[in-house]
């Protein structure tokens, strides 16, 4: 290439410049703003160690016992009504059995004696004594009125009957009035619990704090909790020997028309 070609030559050294300008660095163009340095990474943060942990990380929920304790001293009253269940709950189980109340033997010697001919009162009276089920006690004042009219004997069971049956039903009184009294305790735990955890608001003290109004709220329930699971057995233990003792009641109510209409038939009963 020769100086005789001066295009030639000017082509070259434009195109020369442009790859200058053009070559990658680092910078940017004339006029275009360069973006901003990139910010650094920060730190990772160092896991949080047990005495920085947040509260209510890395605890042990309260035991049994210790939830227990927190319920304050309305607790103690429900603990007593507990005991009561328990207590007449196997009174109740022991003293209502079949063979307490209505004793096989009894009834099937005393329906040997009350169709024996002829009859005898005073065997018949001395064996009702020597037992002591409710049962052997309503025979007993009814054997006592066999010189009188039938509508006279007839009362007397009736007599009988209901007394026993009120004993029946005396101590099973107890597990209704514990399904009523140990609810009424736990809500009222649960509302002083309340006052006192609202107080601390009102004061101040858990102002801004949800984690301690939780934690007073919680501990006020405990109570309810409490109160409700004692009532609930309780109240099922009571519907239960309700039942039992009026089938028991019924059973007995049969057994004595029996006795009855055996005296009547062996003609053993005085003229009305």
């Amino acid at each position: 290439m020769t100086l005789r070609h001066p295009a030639v030559l000017a082509f070259a050294f434009a195109l020369a410049v442009s790859a200058a300008m053009l070559a990658p660095t680092g910078r940017a163009p004339a006029g275009v703003p360069e973006p901003p340095p990139e910010a650094a990474a920060p730190p990772e943060a160092a896991a949080p160690t047990p005495e920085g942990a947040p509260k209510g990380q890395n605890q042990q929920p309260p035991t049994l016992f210790e939830l227990l304790e927190r319920g304050g001293k309305v607790m103690y009253p429900i603990y007593l009504c507990s005991f009561l269940m328990v207590a007449f709950a196997i009174e109740r189980a022991v003293n209502l059995r079949r063979g307490k109340v209505l004793p096989a033997d009894f009834v099937r010697n005393l329906r040997g004696l009350a169709s024996a001919q002829p009859l005898d009162r005073d065997k018949i009276l001395t064996y009702c004594q020597a037992n002591t089920s409710p049962i052997a006690r309503i025979f007993r004042s009814a054997v006592k009125r066999l010189h009188r009219p039938l509508p006279e004997i007839e009362k007397t069971i009736e007599d009988a009957g209901a007394k026993e049956v009120r004993l029946l039903k005396r101590n099973t009184r107890v597990l209704a009035g514990v399904a009523s009294v140990a609810p009424l305790l736990g809500l009222l735990g649960t509302v002083l619990g309340m006052i006192s955890a609202f107080k601390d608001i009102s004061m101040g003290e858990a102002l801004g704090k949800a984690d301690i109004l939780a934690s007073g709220i919680y501990e006020a329930l405990v109570t309810t909790a409490a109160g409700l699971t004692v009532a609930i057995p309780s109240l099922v233990l009571y519907l239960v020997f309700v039942a039992r003792i009026d089938k028991l009641v019924a059973e007995m109510d049969d057994l004595t028309l029996e006795f009855v209409e055996t005296i009547e038939e062996g003609g053993h009963l005085a003229a009305a």
